[in-house]
């Protein structure tokens, strides 16, 4: 579709929606904190749009979404510390934004997690250990980033993992020889 100008405040009124999908459109503006307001959301995909600023804080009371996709928006500032809320989480994709700062530790709580794409960012710090306690993982895309550090032992853990891509970041170290043990892992 092409609907353009920015998503409206009024969205808080449709309180039994429980998919959000605004998705490759033109939308500008930042995200309104009012969808916050829905607490029945499962879904939530504003992707491919012309979205700005950060992650509204009253998202953190969105616990029933099972996806969450932001990507490719030019939206900006941490990925927030309340992203491990969303524990009924299965894919989170907020590839192909402006995000900074480092990957929160809080998202090992995220035990449902299937998928996670934070790739086309300029994410810095380290790769978090917690990551290991995602078990369920099945792809990780942190590429193109400013990650440093090594890859955490902890990766021992994700035996369903079937992609790693983390091209094109500041790593250092070996690869764990763990990581090759991983059974199902086809692209590293």
């Amino acid at each position: 579709s092409n609907i353009t100008g920015s998503i409206p405040k009024s969205i808080e009124n449709l309180t039994k929606l429980t998919i959000l999908n605004l998705s490759n459109n033109k939308f500008s503006g930042t995200i309104p904190s009012e969808i916050g307001n829905l607490p029945n959301l499962t879904q939530l995909n504003l992707s491919e749009n012309n979205l700005t600023g950060t992650i509204p804080s009253t998202l953190k009371n969105l616990t029933k979404l099972t996806i969450l996709d932001l990507a490719y928006n030019q939206l900006s500032g941490p990925i927030p510390e309340f992203i491990g809320n969303f524990t009924e989480l299965t894919i989170l994709q907020l590839s192909s934004n402006n995000f900074s700062g480092s990957i929160p530790k809080s998202i090992g709580n995220l035990t449902k997690l299937c998928r996670i794409y934070l790739s086309y960012n300029n994410l810095s710090g380290t790769i978090p250990e917690s990551i290991g306690n995602l078990s369920k993982l099945v792809y990780l895309d942190l590429e193109n980033n400013k990650l440093t550090g090594s890859i955490p032992k902890t990766f021992e853990n994700l035996s369903e993992l079937i992609r790693l891509a983390l091209s094109d970041n500041l790593l250092n170290g070996s690869i764990p020889k763990t990581v090759g043990d991983l059974p199902k892992l086809k692209y590293l």
